[in-house]
């Protein structure tokens, strides 16, 4: 390429190697370079034409605009330039908006006179695609005034300060905020610092410093501030900074919003949490005090229903031991000697009769005594036997109501200590007492499973129904007495309905 330019080149100091300089000139220049004569022909048009044409440079030499292709408009326009610049000794500078391949074009135009006394006057024109700056200007200035709104609308106080503290823009919401107007600011008459309580003047001014520094962009702080009147505001600051070329700020943009009363509410906030947690420490001492007092009490009553049911225990003793060794002794005395005053007398008489069904009364009332005697002192309670005492204890139910009444033991062999045998045959006793009294059972069932440590009494009687007393309901005495006596050695009684009819009465017990 450049060995055939310069094959053409014409030899030094001619008119063609002017030309040839002025061609490669324009080729390397970003805008669109042309030269017309009076008559708005293209004389010459750089490549850069294609750019905004869509046409090869080579179209145009020689033709006008209308030859071209330009609508009519278009030709009148550069008509009027070529008028006018030969009528202008320095050319024009015009900014025109042309429709150019379906769109609208900012053209900026620079024309020179080249030649205006030769036989084929021209000039050279320079054309400029300016419709992206215009755009682009637009959209600034939209933007301009889109951020003019919002600072002369926001809730935020907009301030900017040179780096000397010269207020340079004060909006209206921090004339509301600080009460001093854009006028008295303009003058100079407040520095920043002056709107900060001076006790946080210092750590602000650290803050502004290295802003100004280009140390940091931007910061965020919580300071008070003044009112103009000098009443105290609480605020909350963005500052940001503006950066000149060196790194330093050329001016300090400061973003305010008051939290006065916000502020204020939380310190009444927590000057309320403070009294409320007094309040909270004070009755939680109360409450702890009750407690214990109440922990103590239920501790006494504890003991002394364990007291009443120990009392219980040796009274059931004491008078079934009486019944044995003393009524009953008293009556077999008078059993034999009934019998006795029988022998005496003839048989088949009346009176021998009578005795004889008057002792066989007493002997039946002495086998009743002796059951019952049984049931209020077990024998094998004192060995922790409890298995042996459940199986007397429905061999004498049976006996003495007549109802059918089984055990079932698991782990036979295993013994308890006596206070919890006693407790859970005193529960056995009186699930069976009630199946009797309340359900009119005819069959009664005792599961004991000493490895897992559960005793359950089933029946068949009434069931419970919703409309039944309080006691058949088991909310009575005796199923307060079963839970009681279950918590006394750490279990639970728990009373259930058979869907079949019954009840179920469950306890369980640590094994």
């Amino acid at each position: 390429m450049n060995k055939l330019l310069h094959s053409r080149l014409p030899n030094p100091g001619c008119s063609g190697c002017s030309e040839l300089q002025f061609r490669l000139l324009a080729e390397q220049m970003p805008d669109i370079v042309l030269r017309m004569d009076a008559d708005a022909r293209f004389l010459y048009v750089n490549s850069r034409m294609k750019d905004l044409t869509g046409m090869e440079s080579e179209v145009f030499c020689g033709k006008s605009c209308t030859e071209v292709g330009f609508p009519e408009h278009c030709a009148s326009l550069w008509e009027a330039i070529a008028r006018d610049t030969f009528k202008s000794v320095g050319g024009i500078d015009r900014e025109l908006q042309i429709e150019l391949m379906g769109k609208m074009r900012n053209l900026h135009i620079r024309t020179s006179l080249e030649s205006a006394s030769s036989d084929k006057p021209s000039f050279i024109a320079t054309v400029r695609d300016v419709t992206a700056l215009r755009r682009d200007e637009r959209q600034i200035h939209e933007l301009v005034q889109r951020l003019t709104y919002h600072m002369n609308n926001t809730p935020l106080a907009v301030m900017e300060w040179d780096p000397q503290g010269k207020c340079l823009l004060w909006n209206g919401e921090a004339e509301d905020m600080f009460g001093w107007t854009r006028r008295e600011l303009k003058s100079g008459r407040l520095d920043s610092l002056a709107l900060v309580h001076p006790e946080d003047r210092a750590a602000f001014h650290v803050i502004l410093e290295r802003l100004r520094l280009g140390q940091v962009a931007s910061d965020f702080v919580k300071c008070r501030a003044l009112h103009r009147d000098g009443s105290l505001l609480f605020c909350e600051c963005h500052l940001s900074a503006l950066l000149d070329a060196d790194g330093h700020a050329k001016s300090i943009l400061w973003v305010a919003n008051n939290v006065t009363p916000r502020e204020l509410a939380e310190q009444e906030m927590q000057r309320l949490n403070s009294g409320l947690e007094v309040r909270i420490h004070e009755r939680t001492a109360e409450l702890e005090s009750s407690n214990s007092e109440l922990q103590r009490e239920i501790l006494a009553r504890k003991a002394l229903e364990a007291e009443l049911i120990s009392i219980s225990e040796r009274e059931h003793r004491r008078v079934g031991h009486d019944l044995h060794d003393g009524v009953c002794q008293e009556l077999s005395g008078v059993r034999y000697s009934l019998e006795a005053i029988s022998k005496k007398r003839r048989k088949g008489t009346v009176l021998r009769q009578q005795i004889d069904q008057l002792s066989g009364a007493l002997e039946r009332a002495v086998h009743h005594i002796r059951l019952l005697s049984r049931g209020l002192a077990p024998l094998e309670l004192e060995d922790g036997n409890l298995a042996a005492a459940l199986d007397e204890l429905a061999a004498n139910t049976s006996a003495l109501f007549q109802v059918k009444c089984t055990v079932k033991c698991r782990g036979r062999s295993q013994r308890l200590e006596i206070e919890k045998a006693i407790n859970l045959f005193r529960i056995a006793q009186e699930a069976m007492q009630n199946a009797i009294k309340h359900g009119d059972a005819t069959q009664i069932r005792v599961d004991l499973d000493l490895l897992q440590g559960i005793l359950s009494v089933t029946d068949n009687g009434n069931g419970i129904k919703d409309d039944d007393p309080a006691p058949a309901r088991g909310n009575g005495m005796g199923l307060k007495i079963m839970r009681h006596r279950a918590d006394a050695i750490q279990g639970t009684v728990a009373v259930e309905r058979i869907h079949s009819g019954g009840v179920r009465v469950i306890c369980h017990f640590p094994k």
